[in-house]
């Protein structure tokens, strides 16, 4: 019964997870951004459009780049200008164009093309002298300029810019420079042609190919066939020669025979306050080079020429492919675990993308194969991970039951992300380690009725422990009124010093507040901070949880919160953790202690709160530490001097008293020759 119903929700699962990735990619395909017109902006849906456009860039990448023969490119740089007595970004005098139409016909060009729009009068001389060059062999094409008045209107308020009219005449044919762009700027596309007037005005590249007398011009209708520009490699990978050294250097032999010659603008080259005449390809997303557009009317040209453009899947064609795809990745992911539906995903995506590559290296052809990568295949795994998921969540939820009753929410969440926590077991690691307790708690709650002492201590505990899970620390254990915390583990925090002296200081402000509001005991909390190594881990069994730390560091850091008592202070640390974070906080050396049951002598701070206290307390701090400093070398009257002045600066100060103290101590009973200043402890 059980695995009767577990396979018909496995069916549910595939089914629902089918449907989603299924609709969501034709939701994508169907609502494809559609090419501006001429002049226009593109418009449409990002998404789906970036994805669409990604799917025709990317082979690119994987393809080697391609021999081109059949056409060559003339190019107007910044160089240009100087060799021709001209000012840069001036209109190229028409006499010099005349010139070149000359030599690049003696030189046994097949066609020339300008991609340049000749709308300007120029020289009169200049003018009739580059038509006549055009004249003598009418192989010659020039450019026109489609644009609406306002992006995205009615085709009746468009205008057409026509080159002069004498050059008009005497070209040998006329085209559109214009390209179709993508949303972002890229261009993919043949750009067919446009009817003007009564007239069809093809393309610059189309019109390239009928003076050319390439045989695809044979068929007038195929100018208006949908193609897909075949780019051969990057920018400035056609042939090509800048304009100056094609009209005024000797050209190699052979250059210019039988090719379609482009003249136009390079990518940097442009009228001050014009739009550059630099467009982006399939290349741009590694290269970040663009393409000059006469660059691209070559590579239109070289197309038709070669009869090697790029075709789309037709769009019945991708629309069942994407209804196979999302019914075979929805129904088999649904079926695997997580780990394997993971495998099988990046495995199709290989084979996905090798099938995409191939078809467009060897067919020519592209489709909206990324629609299946970047929504279905997600899709599809993101359904497969969550029902596998759920045969899981009824032991997860039990378990996080179980440890709710000893654990806090937040401990049960790191647990539950480290199961492996839930073993027996201790590793040895650096900690940040807080102790705190209320002074004369035992003596103060004796007053108390039970019940009132536990609704004190509830609302005292939800302040302290909220300072330390503000830092992320981890709460080991409450002890009466002592708190147990710990930094580092068990997760890594690389600034575990830092966060354990951000809860000190918080505890010390947040109970300041606490005690002004409740009107019963007094609770002054002292604490006690040291970092050192300890070993930390689940004590007890795989059945108890309970997660502690153990070693001499942890005695330690107890040990420093008791000292808190005698010397009346609220914070006291360890030089190893205080060093570390010395800059940040304002703090103050008590000197050399020697606790009970440790061998080595313990330098210990008294931490007075944020780097921002030290100038109001530097006065009395200084005078402090001259008074240590004296004490430490048996200067026993210097030393009383300056503790008492530190009194002057301020009144009951509990570390000057505690070493007043200690000089009546030292005066009875003098310490030994090899004695620095440190102070024994007795157990109290």
């Amino acid at each position: 019964m059980r695995i009767s119903r577990w396979r018909s929700s496995q069916w549910l699962g595939g089914a629902v997870a089918a449907a989603l990735a299924t609709v969501l990619s034709l939701a994508l395909r169907f609502i494809e951004t559609r090419h501006a017109d001429p002049g226009g902006e593109p418009t449409g849906f990002p998404l789906g459009q970036a994805l669409l456009q990604l799917g025709y860039d990317l082979p690119f990448r994987f393809r080697r780049d391609l021999p081109t023969t059949q056409a060559v490119v003339v190019y107007i740089d910044e160089d240009t200008y100087t060799p021709l007595g001209q000012h840069q970004g001036t209109p190229i005098d028409h006499a010099w164009h005349a010139k070149l139409v000359r030599k690049l016909n003696a030189a046994g060009a097949k066609a020339i093309v300008f991609d340049l729009l000749f709308i300007e009068e120029g020289r009169t001389n200049a003018v009739a002298d580059f038509a006549a060059a055009m004249l003598e062999r009418t192989n010659v094409v020039i450019g026109a300029y489609w644009r609406f008045a306002q992006p995205h209107r009615a085709v009746q308020g468009a205008t057409t810019t026509f080159p002069i009219d004498s050059l008009r005449d005497a070209a040998g044919a006329l085209g559109l420079v214009n390209f179709l762009k993508g949303t972002d700027g890229a261009i993919r596309e043949h750009a067919s042609g446009r009817e003007v007037g009564a007239d069809w005005l093809p393309s610059l590249a189309w019109a390239g190919a009928e003076v050319a007398h390439d045989p695809i011009t044979a068929d007038p209708a195929a100018a208006r066939r949908k193609r897909w520009l075949n780019y051969y490699g990057p920018p400035l990978r056609l042939p090509k020669i800048p304009y100056h050294q094609a009209l005024l250097q000797p050209v190699p032999e052979g250059f210019f025979r039988d090719k379609v010659v482009f003249v136009g603008a390079g990518a940097t080259v442009g009228l001050p306050g014009e739009i550059k005449d630099e467009f982006a390809g399939p290349h741009t997303r590694w290269t970040g080079r663009l393409h000059s557009g006469v660059e691209i009317q070559a590579t239109a040209y070289l197309n038709l020429a070669r009869k090697d453009w790029l075709t789309r899947l037709p769009g019945g064609w991708e629309l069942l492919l994407l209804v196979l795809t999302g019914t075979a990745l929805g129904c088999g992911l649904a079926g695997l675990r997580p780990a394997w539906a993971s495998l099988a995903a990046v495995l199709f995506l290989l084979g996905l993308g090798g099938v995409a590559v191939w078809l467009f290296v060897h067919a020519r052809v592209w489709f909206s194969w990324t629609l299946i990568a970047v929504v279905q295949l997600p899709v599809a795994w993101g359904c497969s991970v969550v029902w596998n998921s759920i045969r899981l969540y009824g032991e997860k939820k039990a378990l996080e039951q179980s440890l709710a009753l000893h654990l806090s929410p937040a401990r049960v969440r790191q647990i539950l992300r480290r199961p492996e926590l839930l073993r027996p077991g201790a590793e040895e690691q650096e900690i940040s380690i807080l102790f705190s307790d209320i002074a004369n708690f035992t003596r103060l709650t004796s007053r108390m009725p039970s019940a009132d002492l536990f609704r004190l201590l509830n609302d005292y505990y939800e302040v302290a422990l909220s300072c330390i899970h503000e830092t992320d620390g981890t709460v080991v254990n409450l002890i009466g009124d002592a708190i147990f915390a710990i930094w580092n583990a068990p997760f890594t925090q690389p600034d575990q010093q830092a966060r354990a002296f951000q809860s000190a200081l918080l505890l010390r402000e947040k109970l300041v507040q606490f005690e002004a509001n409740q009107r019963s005991l007094p609770l002054h909390t002292r604490v006690g901070l040291h970092t050192g190594l300890a070993h930390v881990g689940n004590l007890g069994s795989s059945k108890r949880f309970e997660y502690t730390a153990v070693g001499d560091s942890v005695n330690l850091a107890s040990r420093l919160e008791g000292l808190n008592k005698q010397t009346g202070t609220d914070i006291l640390a360890t030089r190893d953790i205080q060093r570390l974070v010395e800059n940040h906080v304002a703090s103050r050396s008590l000197g050399f202690f020697r606790f009970k049951g440790f061998d080595r002598i313990i330098e210990v701070h008294e931490l007075l709160g944020p780097a921002a206290l030290a100038p109001s307390t530097e006065p009395w701090r200084k005078t402090f530490q001259d008074g240590m400093f004296h004490f430490q070398r048996k200067a026993f009257d210097p030393a009383e001097a300056a503790f008492r002045q530190t009194l002057a600066l301020k009144p009951e100060d509990g570390p000057s008293l505690f070493y007043l103290d200690r000089l009546r101590e030292v005066r009875l009973t003098p310490p030994p020759d090899e004695w620095a200043g440190e102070i024994t402890l007795k157990e109290k």
